[in-house]
């Protein structure tokens, strides 16, 4: 009989752990937006770009390691779980530079919420694909534009991450600039978002 690994129930105690904080700290959230993310290191930069409208969300991910890069996919309908919480769930697919397909399913788990003076997000996913899990919490500063974020990160092959960012809003425009800190690989990367949620 199949035993689950460690690293898979970690990922769905973390989606678990999230959906009963959007139980305690139900906040407002906007439903429909773009957000699109690039992050550069040598060999090793990424992309992100997800488009939502109402329940339904699109994400596209370009990642690229030193043997090669991948293209990912997820499609996903969301079930809200109270205000700015959400459960998420749909088909993914993933494309490796050797033209590889691989379809699976991927399931996560976020919440967003606010106040006066401080924002924060909370994110766990889970997807079959390489069992790939990533859990990620980010607090704000409104006043000042700061932010700062943790995110752990893993796979079934052996992938695993910690890194730690920060950024700053351009004004008010939906544009941040951002730095960060792998751990694992020992690796810095400077990045841009754009956020319209």
């Amino acid at each position: 009989m199949l035993k689950p690994r460690a690293d898979t129930l970690g990922a769905l105690a973390l989606a678990c752990a999230v959906s009963a904080m959007t139980f305690a700290h139900p906040a407002p959230a906007a439903a429909n937006g773009e957000f699109l993310q690039f992050d550069f290191a040598p060999r090793a930069s990424s992309a992100t770009a997800t488009v939502r409208r109402d329940r339904a969300t699109l994400t596209l991910g370009w990642s690229e390691f030193q043997t090669g890069h991948a293209t990912t996919l997820w499609g996903n309908y969301g079930l809200p779980l109270g205000e700015g919480a959400w459960f998420r769930a749909g088909p993914a697919f993933r494309i490796d530079d050797a033209g590889r397909t691989k379809a699976g399913g991927r399931i996560g788990v976020e919440r967003f919420s606010m106040n006066e003076q401080m924002t924060m997000f909370l994110l766990a996913e889970f997807n079959t694909i390489q069992k790939e899990y990533l859990a990620l919490g980010q607090i704000g500063h409104r006043a000042s534009g700061l932010a700062a974020e943790v995110a752990y990160q893993g796979n079934e092959t052996g992938f695993r991450e910690l890194t730690f960012a920060g950024s700053y809003r351009v004004g008010d425009s939906p544009v941040r600039l951002r730095v960060g800190y792998r751990t694992i690989a020992k690796q810095f990367f400077i990045g841009v978002t754009v956020n319209t949620f």
